[in-house]
Formats: structure tokens, C-alpha cells, sequence
């Protein structure tokens, strides 16, 4: 079963199970729904499992391709307490689910457990004879067996002890991270052996069953058997707490309400039969927990302390690393023709130095939890679909319009096919499309916006024409309504360049959310900085997986740097012309490169993160000041303009003169004065020696952009100016035009 395109729905959306399938199923392009019951979550809607009716009539609703049934009664010892509860949500539910999949023609995933055993002698295969103890159990065996004797098409997924970083979730692990992070001792059996599972494998694999068309029971768990004290010891460890405050007990004295299984766990020679995958080893598990407690714990004044020597000692380096700041990095006062007025500056506090010591003293050279708390909180700012971290603002650019060469694309973009960009434009945003074997045809820009003139698209537009890839120069969004219905109307890849646009907006959207792919740069002129570094923001769930093939050497396997068989067939994939079972690490499905950054760089940038909004309100206002300052000299000055539609986040202030004045005179007279200034990147690019001879196509001419290109100048409007230096930035003006008067 192909799951690109088809409709899925999670019952149980918001539990551990449930969160992980919804996440996976929409980056493998699948249309999604999900359900709660007790604690609401956005974007799912309400599902009371034992109200028979409500559930054929979601169903029925819907008319859902596969439907991964992850609700149920979950607690054993409540369960025990309340059995009838039990069985109508356990069983009563599961018959209505599988009774309206049957006449849906649909598929149905069931999660089940080894608790149908009664421990005497596991681990256990699929075929062992199941003797539940508890009223759980016997719940789960009444729904397994409701299922084999109403449809055929099924999967029944057994599996055990699920675990996985979610605070909200009452998972074994979560217990322990919470009991132990607050420094409680924590009593946990001693002799309940069992098979501990990472949902993120659970998940993935419960994927591959349904494509592969696997039914009937098949067992999905980890690779390691042992006791449940020993799992809340392992995994203290691995999240820095103390094992020792982890105290082994036996089961009869734990006085639990519900009878356990004492020798659990499930076998899984089926698996590997059926898709030839390795159930995922403990330590391989544990590297991505940990990965993803650092991620959800970072914040700018480091993660939630453990009562550990190491993370004591931890606090206290991070607590002088503030003090050094304070210290060696105070503000100078500024001088008026002394102090260099920059075009743009690193502007930041005492919380970039504590992350990038953070992320120094846990060694995570590449990128790792700095880098995937970044790349989600990036994506909620923006309101994209995902964020993908790479080494540079250039390295975005290439990396999109790399990923729209895919050939996992229906339509990709083919070498020959034609490009329409400005002809104004920073080098690269042209060179992948150069480097790619792409034809750029260049169109003219707008006096005032400095961006594409969007009354020339359309004539631009030529049957080999398959994209569109345009910069929001200077941070002042481009007409995006003219240009996403021509995109829409000739079926064209837009690509936005926003680079020097975070934070900007048209028609209250965030720029960077209208193509398919957009860029932004984290080099220290821009918006934000991690020093150098930039990303990739997805909008489609197609594309997530195809960028990060390309910024991760072109490999086809997903799992993070240092992890291995996430996807639980490391060793099972045949794909291509190779041989069968090659190690899915090294199989490459993209062309593609070693685009990413580190995490201390991610560290910093998540600092700066937080600071994005002040920083764009910081720069606007330093805009309207040097607006202000500068409009009694509009017949000498063309200032800039926007669309009213768009909130611009400005990069520079853009100036261009009238014949009267040389612009050469006026930026020496300020360059003189120590105040910075940059002409707009590579004006005309056809005019530059690298990319004079490039193949393309002209369409129109491009008498503004050589205008630009001579006439044309900018300033900066960071937030490291001060009202004291734009008012010496003014006073500047002033003079020059004064001179020249006289």
C-alpha cells in the first residue's frame, strides 16, 4: 500500500503511539486525522471509544484508506478497578472500528501487547497460547480476537513497554525522568522482565508493515530483554540523572492492583521473516532519547538541572559564563566619526554564550539536540511544514532547487528547463541554477522595491519555463499575489529566496510560506545569526525527506548522524541496481552534499531565535527614522517603497540618486565619515566576470537593474544602531547635500 496520497486516520492522535504515527504518515505525504479523548489536542477532534455509533460515523465520514487503532484503555491497574469501562472501550470499541473498516474496504493497525501472556515463560512468539492475569489483558485478547474474526485485512501489532521523550505521556521513561529529575527515589520491579520499545521504531515499522501488506499478528519491540529496574537504571543514565535513586523491588511488594506478567517480552523472528528488519538495539534507542530530552530541555539559560555532580558542576560554568559576558562583551560608547557605523552587527546576549557552552561541554560536534529544537521552533515562528538547518543561506538555495531535481518528484525539474529570476540578485540565488544545469531567464526589477517586476512575469514565461526562484531583496517581500497565481496558473515551482526576509509578512502571512521551498541565511548581516548558517523551509509534507537527502549527502536512510536503523530494516531495503539487504546508511537516492551545520552553531541560533521578533521591530523603526530623515531630499534621493500589503523586514535601507548627485561622491563622503555601505549585492549579475558567459535567456531588457547597478546604494537599520548613530547618520546627509549646495 503506497501511503502518498492516501487518507489515514489515528484513533488515540494524542498518545505516545498516536503523536509519532501522525508525524511519520504526514511526512510519507499521507492525508491525516486524529482523535483524542481525555486531553485535547489541536487539530484533532473527539472520539469516545465506547460510543459505538460515533465511531462507525467518524468512519464513515472519513472513508479512511488505513486506520492505526493506538486508543484504548490503557491503564492496567485501573482497568482491574473498573472492568466494564475496560471492556467497552477495549472491546467494544476495537469491534466497531473493525466492523466499519471491513465495510470501508479499509485497513486496520491494532496495537496489542504481551500482557495477554501470563509471563510464565517469554519471551513470546506469535503463536504462543495466550493466558492472560489481568483484566487488561483479557481486554486485549477479547479486541485481538474480534478483529481475526471480523475482517482480513489487519495487522495485529503486538508489542511492550513503550517508551519515548513526551512529558505529557505516563511512559516508563517519562516516570523515571520525572520521579528521579525531581530527586525522588523511584521503586521499580525487579522481576518484570520485558522488552523495552522506542516508539519511534514502533511507529516506523508499523509504516513498513502496512506498505509491504503484512497481516495477521506480528510482534514489534526492541531488541533487549531485561527487567524494568534495569530499564529505569539504563535510562537514567542515559538522561544524566542517578541511577542509584532507582531502588529494584519485587513485584509483590509494589502492591499493584492488576496482576503482571513477571517473564515478558515478545520474540521477533516473524519480523525479520516478513520485512527483513532488525528489531532496534537498546543503546541505539537510547542515543535518540537522549537526543530528543536534550532538545526538549534546552532553553537559553541551559536544560533542567539534574541532581547529579555533573550537572551541578554544569550550572556553575554556565553561571560564570554570564559573568564573563557581563564583563567582556558591555556595549562601547559610541564617537561620532570614530566608531565604525556598520551596515548590519552581531547583536546578542549572555544567552548565546551559555547555549554555545552548553552544547561545547555536551561535545555534540554535529548537529544533534540544539539542532532539532531549532529546526521545530524555526518551523512555528515561520508556519511552515518543517525547517531544515544547513551550513549557509547559499547552501539553502542550492539544497531547494536541488530538491526540486528529485526524481521521487512526480514533475521534477530537468536539466534545460528554463528559471525565471531577477536579473538584480545576489550570486547565489543564481549559481544553483547555473550549477544544475538549468536555464535562468532574466527579467528586470522595480525601482523603489528592488525586486522582480511582476508586470514582466508573464511575457517572461516560455514553454520550457517550469520555476520561478525570487529573493525578497533586501527583506521587502516581493508581490507574492501576482506571483503565486501565475505560479498556480502555469503549474511553475516557486521558490522563495528569504534570505534577508525572516520575519517579514504580505497580506499577514509570513514570506517564506507561499512556495514550495523557501531559504533563509543566518550569516551575521542578516535577521538572526548562528555565525554562518542558514535553512531550507518546507510547506509540503513531499519535500520534507527529499531536502534533507540532499542536505545529508543524497543517502535514501533518514536516521540522525551517529544513530543507526531507526527504520528498523537497516539491512533489508533493496533498492535500485543493489544488491539486496546494502547497508541502508550508504544508499544514496539524490545527488547531494554535507550541508549541515554543528550544534553549537544551533545553540547560538536558538538564542537568537527568541530575539527575531524585537530585532525586526528594531529594525523597522530604525527604517522610519531614516525615512523620515531623508525625505526633504527626495528630489535628490529615490528612498525606498512596498507593497501595502506587506510588512517588510528590513535588511538595509536602499537608496538610489537622481542624475543629480554622484553616487560615487556620496558614498565616499560617508564612507569617510565611518559610516558602512554596500551596493545592492551583484546589481546587473550578467554584468559580473563569472557570470557573463552563462547560458540564459533575457526576456525584455534591463535598463533598471544597470541602474541599479550604478545608481543604487544601501545603509544599515540593525538593531546595533542606536538613536545616537542614526541621528549622526542624518546629520551626515545633511552635510553632503549642504556642501553640494554650496
Amino acid at each position: 500500500m503506497n501511503l502518498t496520497g492516501s487518507r489515514a486516520l489515528v484513533l488515540g492522535g494524542n498518545g505516545l503511539v498516536g503523536m509519532m504515527l501522525l508525524r511519520l504518515l504526514e511526512e510519507q505525504g499521507a492525508e491525516t486525522r486524529g482523535t483524542y479523548y481525555s486531553r485535547s489536542s489541536p487539530g484533532l477532534e473527539r472520539l469516545d471509544l465506547s460510543d459505538q455509533g460515533a465511531v462507525t460515523s467518524l468512519l464513515e465520514a472519513y472513508r479512511p484508506h488505513v486506520v492505526f487503532l493506538a486508543a484504548g484503555f490503557a491503564s492496567v491497574d485501573r482497568a482491574e478497578q473498573n472492568p466494564e469501562a475496560a471492556r467497552a472501550v477495549n472491546e467494544g470499541g476495537t469491534l466497531a472500528v473493525a466492523t466499519a473498516a471491513k465495510a470501508l474496504g479499509a485497513r486496520l493497525v491494532f496495537y496489542s501487547t504481551d500482557y495477554v501472556f501470563d509471563g510464565s515463560e517469554g519471551p513470546y512468539a506469535e503463536e504462543a497460547q495466550p493466558r492472560p492475569l489481568s483484566v487488561y489483558g483479557e481486554t486485549k485478547l477479547a479486541a485481538e480476537n474480534a478483529i481475526l474474526a471480523t475482517l482480513d485485512d489487519h495487522v495485529i501489532v503486538r508489542t511492550t513497554a513503550v517508551y519515548g521523550w513526551n512529558p505529557t505521556s505516563p511512559n516508563f521513561a517519562m516516570q523515571v525522568w520525572q520521579r528521579l529529575g525531581d530527586g525522588e527515589r523511584m521503586r521499580a520491579p525487579a522481576d518484570q522482565v520485558t522488552t523495552p520499545t522506542l516508539v519511534d521504531y514502533l511507529a516506523a515499522v508499523s509504516l513498513l508493515l502496512v506498505q509491504q501488506d503484512v497481516r495477521g499478528i506480528v510482534n514489534v519491540v526492541g531488541a533487549d530483554r531485561l527487567s524494568r529496574a534495569d530499564f529505569a537504571q539504563v535510562v537514567a543514565r542515559a538522561l544524566t540523572l542517578d541511577p542509584k535513586l532507582v531502588v529494584p523491588t519485587p513485584t509483590a511488594d509494589l502492591e499493584q492492583a492488576a496482576a503482571r506478567p513477571l517473564e515478558g517480552g515478545l520474540r521477533t523472528e516473524r519480523l525479520r521473516e516478513l520485512i527483513d528488519t532488525e528489531p532496534m538495539p537498546l543503546d541505539e534507542a537510547l542515543k535518540r532519547l537522549r537526543r530528543q530530552w536534550r532538545a526538549s530541555t534546552y532553553v537559553a539559560s541551559g536544560p533542567r538541572p539534574a541532581p547529579s555532580e555533573a550537572e551541578t558542576l554544569k550550572q556553575d560554568i554556565l553561571a560564570k559564563v554570564r559573568d564573563y559576558h557581563a564583563l567582556a562583551h558591555a556595549p562601547k560608547p559610541f564617537v561620532p566619526g570614530e566608531t565604525r557605523v556598520m551596515y548590519s552587527g552581531r547583536t546578542y546576549g549572555s544567552d548565546e554564550l551559555v547555549n554555545v557552552v552548553d552544547a561545547g561541554l555536551d561535545f555534540w560536534l554535529t548537529l544533534g539536540p540544539y539542532g532539532d529544537l531549532f529546526e521545530r521552533q524555526l518551523a512555528a515562528y515561520v508556519g511552515c511544514r518543517d525547517a531544515v538547518l544547513v551550513n549557509s543561506g547559499s547552501s539553502a538555495n542550492l539544497s531547494m532547487v536541488m530538491a526540486m531535481m528529485s526524481p521521487q518528484l512526480p514533475r521534477p525539474l530537468q536539466r534545460g528547463d528554463e528559471v525565471i529570476t531577477p536579473a538584480v540578485t545576489f550570486p547565489t540565488t543564481l549559481a544553483p541554477i547555473v550549477q544544475c544545469g538549468l536555464v535562468p531567464v532574466f527579467v528586470d526589477c522595480e525601482l523603489g522595491t528592488y525586486n522582480i517586476d511582476p508586470a514582466l512575469l508573464e511575457a517572461a514565461i516560455s514553454e520550457k519555463t517550469r520555476a520561478l526562484v525570487i529573493p525578497h531583496t533586501l527583506g521587502n517581500p516581493f508581490a507574492l499575489d501576482v506571483v503565486t497565481e501565475l505560479a498556480r496558473e502555469h503549474e511553475l515551482f516557486l521558490l522563495e529566496d528569504s534570505c534577508d526576509a525572516l520575519g517579514a509578512t504580505y497580506d499577514g502571512k509570513r514570506v517564506g510560506t507561499f512556495g514550495e521551498l523557501a531559504s533563509l541565511s543566518f550569516y551575521p548581516a542578516h535577521q538572526m545569526t548562528m555565525g554562518e548558517g542558514g535553512a531550507v523551509l518546507v510547506n509540503h509534507a513531499r519535500h520534507q525527506r527529499i531536502v534533507r537527502s540532499v542536505r545529508d549527502w543524497g543517502r535514501d536512510c533518514w536516521c540522525a548522524p551517529g544513530e543507526s536503523n531507526t527504520c528498523g530494516k537497516r539491512f533489508g531495503w533493496q533498492l535500485g541496481e543493489l544488491p539486496a539487504g546494502y547497508d541502508h546508511k550508504y544508499v544514496y537516492s539524490h545527488l547531494g552534499f554535507n550541508l549541515k551545520p554543528t550544534d553549537l552553531q544551533a545553540a547560538i541560533g536558538l538564542a537568537q531565535l527568541q530575539r527575531v521578533p524585537d530585532f525586526v521591530d528594531a529594525r523597522r523603526r530604525n527604517f522610519a527614522t531614516l525615512y523620515q530623515g531623508l525625505e526633504p531630499f527626495v528630489d535628490r534621493l529615490i528612498l525606498p517603497v512596498s507593497d501595502p500589503r506587506a510588512e517588510p523586514s528590513w535588511f538595509g535601507f536602499p537608496i538610489t540618486v537622481t542624475e543629480s548627485v554622484s553616487r560615487q561622491s556620496l558614498v565616499r563622503w560617508l564612507e569617510t565619515a565611518n559610516i558602512e555601505t554596500r551596493s545592492v549585492f551583484g546589481g546587473n549579475i550578467l554584468r559580473q566576470p563569472g557570470y557573463r558567459d552563462i547560458e540564459h535567456r533575457v526576456s525584455g531588457t534591463l535598463e533598471r537593474s544597470d541602474r541599479i547597478m550604478r545608481d543604487t546604494f544601501f545603509i544599515g537599520v540593525h538593531p546595533g544602531l542606536t538613536d545616537e548613530m542614526l541621528a549622526y547618520v542624518l546629520e551626515r546627509f545633511e552635510g553632503f547635500f549642504a556642501r553640494s549646495r554650496d
